[in-house]
């Protein structure tokens, strides 16, 4: 069963790993790889990345991109510092046609903690950065997801995703992400954003940090959240974002026995336990 769901999901990968030690089994395993692409990625790699896009695509597998997000401020006040944010946008987005991925993952630089009283301004100048590149996805594959980090409520997302208004952009809701630094329930951000959801990153933690665990390691209902896709006849691309090769094998064994999740993804479930 395991098998079966890997063939059906992604698994995150940041690209070095990739191409150092993991390569031979994503293509063993036949694993759709999430790739989590760093400026440093981008600057080192460029001969790299061709080459590693060139050998999934001709394995068929499924690629989405996780692009860089460490000191990027695409609703930035600093003038400098918002264009460097925008040029290295552009070099990830610039990597779409090299690996034609259904997605490219990115966060939205939003911290209420900095921003909240010039939140108008952040808005403004975060749709004048990501509407040139979105209008680049036109015509492909590729939806740029947002993934909620630091946004205590859906409302900054919300406001995003209303004013780029595109088919090819969407929201990722990370599981962790939302049950540390969220002030608002899961329910919340399904009812605020369920029309935009388009994917998950499913990892688990006990709400004190973003460990990144094995789903059922922390207190996140998962089953909640599988009921409200399966209801609302979602099929979203799921990434599993569990940070140990053991704690992604306790997750593909977890998954393997909720019904709600291998309906989700079309797998005939293997026990009657939801």
């Amino acid at each position: 069963m395991a098998e079966d769901i890997i063939r059906r999901i992604q698994i995150c990968i940041p690209f070095i790993l990739l191409k150092e030690k993991y390569l031979p089994l994503v293509l063993e395993k036949r694993i759709n790889p999430e790739i989590g692409i760093t400026g440093e990625v981008i600057d080192t790699y460029s001969k790299d990345l061709s080459e590693m896009a060139s050998i999934l695509r001709q394995e068929g597998l499924l690629i989405t991109l996780h692009g860089p997000f460490f000191d990027l401020v695409p609703g930035g006040m600093d003038k400098k510092i918002l264009k460097t944010t925008r040029e290295r946008l552009r070099e990830v987005f610039d990597l779409i046609p090299v690996f034609d991925p259904l997605s490219v993952v990115c966060h939205t630089g939003y911290d209420r903690k900095r921003y909240h009283e010039v939140r108008d301004q952040w808005l403004e100048t975060a749709l004048e950065t990501w509407t040139p590149l979105v209008k680049g996805l036109e015509g492909s594959r590729t939806s740029l997801m947002f993934e909620n980090v630091y946004e205590r409520t859906p409302e900054t997302l919300h406001k995003l995703l209303r004013g780029l208004n595109s088919d090819n952009v969407g929201f990722c809701l990370d599981t962790g992400h939302m049950n540390v630094f969220s002030e608002t329930s899961m329910e919340t951000w399904l009812k605020a954003l369920g029309p935009f959801l388009k994917q998950l990153h499913l990892h688990d933690n006990d709400g004190t940090w973003d460990d990144h665990l094995a789903i059922g390691e922390g207190k996140i209902d998962f089953e909640s959240l599988f009921e409200y896709v399966e209801e609302n006849h979602l099929r979203p691309i799921i990434t599993l974002e569990a940070h140990k090769e053991k704690w992604l094998r306790q997750s593909l064994d977890v998954l393997s026995k909720s019904e709600r999740f291998c309906r989700i993804i079309g797998l005939k479930p293997l026990t009657h336990t939801t």
